[in-house]
């Protein structure tokens, strides 16, 4: 098989790193409140899913001010909830957990592309990975539109950027929009639910888990049809 033709059979594996590895929906959750409380909107769980689940960040904030009859600077609001996260998820990468680590390495000996998808700096990111980079290791400083999941758009953006064919790639993901996403590509999908996410519909989902191993490569190799 000559190289263009490998390149274009190239297998992948996209990851959203902030929400499926670092747990990141609790802080997400943490900054929003924090931050709504000044505008007086108490926001908890339940009202986070009711009137912003699986709605694109600006529609979220819409519904949920509109639910509770106030008037918001969206723009103002999203951008500032957006740095209380990120800086609150950049005191997560040292506990990356060593298990995913193992798994990552696994998936770059069977010649599988991984890219993690994260709004952290790449640079950050990648010195927490250091010992696993090699030329099929990617990460991707993106910031996805959806309320706390990565749309069909982010994944395909995730994909071809790194010269990837969507179709030829699965996700690991955190939350059912998350998969429902990926699915709507032609792509596989591992999930990784958590006490905030665990409601949502995972229908179509390849693979669960709560931890992450080596084996897990394996599934992933099956998925991708390796």
């Amino acid at each position: 098989m000559g190289s263009s033709q490998a390149a274009r059979l190239q297998r992948g594996v996209l990851v959203e790193f902030d929400f499926a590895v670092l747990d990141g929906h609790p802080l997400f959750l943490e900054a929003c409140q924090t931050r709504l409380e000044r505008e007086g909107i108490k926001l908890d769980a339940q009202g986070m899913a009711r009137s912003m689940g699986g709605r694109s960040f600006s529609s979220g904030l819409n519904a949920l001010a509109s639910r509770k009859q106030k008037t918001l600077d969206v723009p103002t609001v999203m951008a500032e909830c957006d740095a209380a996260f990120t800086e609150k998820l950049a005191t997560k990468l040292s506990a990356v957990p060593a298990g995913f680590q193992a798994f990552v390495k696994a998936l770059l000996a069977k010649k599988i592309k991984v890219v993690l998808v994260t709004r952290l700096e790449s640079e950050a990111v990648s010195s927490v990975l250091a010992d696993v980079q090699n030329e099929k290791f990617a990460v991707l400083h993106d910031m996805p539109s959806g309320f706390g999941f990565t749309t069909w758009e982010g994944w395909r953006r995730a994909a071809r950027k790194n010269g990837l064919h969507e179709r030829l790639c699965m996700a690991v993901a955190g939350s059912g929009f998350s998969v429902k996403g990926a699915l709507r590509n032609g792509m596989g999908a591992i999930a990784r639910p958590n006490p905030l996410t665990e409601y949502q519909d995972f229908g179509g989902c390849d693979v669960f888990i709560s931890e992450y191993t080596a084996a897990l490569a394996d599934d992933a190799a099956r998925i991708l049809r390796m």
